[in-house]
């Protein structure tokens, strides 16, 4: 156990670092005190400027980690991963903005290596771009979790932005139906089990419908994200979180970061990748989602985020996945008119193809493991609707 000390004028900060009981002794102050010798340091931009923390550290502060806060409030595109390396060369670490106090917690664990994080029954995917199918395939991997287990599997549709829906009889319910009691922190689990659409093919899986009320999204805060999910996963075994793929609002963030099991979803197209390139560099790597690297380590250190490709064709080679700075986990095959026949039935893309099928359990089987979620062998059922 080791004692840290906060520099900060965050007291909901302190009080998630207290109660976590991970520490001998958690202190908070107001100003840096060059005379004293720490153990942990945790320094907030708001308090201590990027100047006066490397003034400190060349007078020859003691600590045995200092740790830099960027605050959301204050953070740029060109501030995080412009600041990790002059820190790092300095030998402090960053935690960048847009996370919640427990996410804050967490990344802090990370780097001072104390293997605190349990395991997390939630997995979320976002995407390179519009249209690549991230709201289908997350769906469909819910129901594909769902027909293969006895758990309870919750599917929450949270991608900031208007999305379709694939749920049919929904009206009175989805995230505007409690958006209130969220941004309060008074909703109950009844209330969110209420506001989800149970599967009428699949009994056990129950899907959250997004927001459709266009001017709300400015209003959640990553916090709100971080609060629905929590409890998401505290009544279902298993959590699949759709994303959205855009990152202008608050909704984005809270979901990716959220756990550490997280999916990109791209198809094989150049403007996916182009797409792609400029969010992550604008935003993946500007809130430390993901880290800025050079042409030497891109080969050797991928970001810990695992790649799916969508609308895979046999006619279209599949190097594509090189090209990201990512660990391909499998490819979902093109289906021809799947767009049409998705929307005239309500439903995902599962039970379409046999070769679709095959892949989706691959993946399933993978999310499965990371979030040690046992799954019954799947029985074969023929269905009149696939087409091979």
């Amino acid at each position: 156990m080791n004692t840290v000390t906060l520099i900060t004028n965050d007291i909901d900060l302190y009080n998630v670092f207290s109660n976590s009981k991970l520490f001998s002794e958690v202190n908070i102050a107001s100003s840096l005190d060059e005379k004293i010798e720490y153990d942990y340091l945790v320094i907030s931009d708001r308090i201590c400027n990027i100047n006066e923390l490397i003034q400190s550290v060349e007078k020859g502060i003691r600590a045995k980690k200092i740790t830099y806060l960027l605050s959301s409030a204050k953070g740029s595109q060109s501030g995080y991963s412009s600041l990790t390396a002059l820190l790092k060369s300095h030998g402090i670490s960053i935690l960048p903005p847009k996370l919640t106090e427990s996410q804050l917690l967490l990344r802090f664990c990370e780097i001072i290596n104390l293997q605190e994080r349990k395991t997390n029954n939630v997995v979320v995917l976002f995407g390179a771009d519009s249209k690549v199918g991230t709201t289908l395939t997350a769906l469909s991997i819910a129901e594909n979790m769902a027909e293969q287990s006895e758990g309870n599997i919750a599917f929450l549709n949270m991608s900031g932005h208007l999305s379709y829906t694939y749920v049919e009889n929904y009206e009175g319910k989805g995230m505007d139906s409690i958006r209130s009691k969220v941004f309060n922190k008074i909703l109950s689990k009844d209330e969110l089990r209420e506001a989800m659409v149970r599967s009428r093919e699949l009994k056990n899986l129950y899907m959250l419908p997004p927001c459709k009320t266009l001017i709300d999204f400015k209003y959640y805060k990553t916090d709100h994200i971080e609060y629905v999910i929590d409890m998401a996963s505290k009544i279902f075994d298993a959590v699949i979180v759709d994303a959205g793929w855009y990152p202008h609002n608050e909704l984005y963030f809270g979901a990716i970061n959220s756990t550490p099991n997280r999916y990109m979803v791209t198809t094989p197209q150049q403007s996916s990748l182009y797409s792609h390139r400029i969010i992550k560099q604008q935003a993946l790597d500007e809130y430390g989602i993901t880290e800025r690297k050079n042409n030497a380590e891109k080969r050797d250190t991928p970001n810990n985020i695992l790649l799916i490709v969508n609308k895979q064709s046999d006619g279209i080679s599949s190097n594509v996945t090189k090209e990201y700075d990512m660990v391909f986990a499998v490819s979902l095959p093109y289906i021809p008119n799947a767009s049409y026949l998705t929307d005239i039935q309500n439903k995902s893309l599962r039970g379409l193809s046999r070769h679709y099928d095959r892949q989706l359990d691959k993946l399933t089987n993978v999310m499965a493991l990371q979030i040690e979620y046992k799954l019954q062998q799947k029985q074969k059922v023929k269905n009149i609707f696939s087409r091979g």
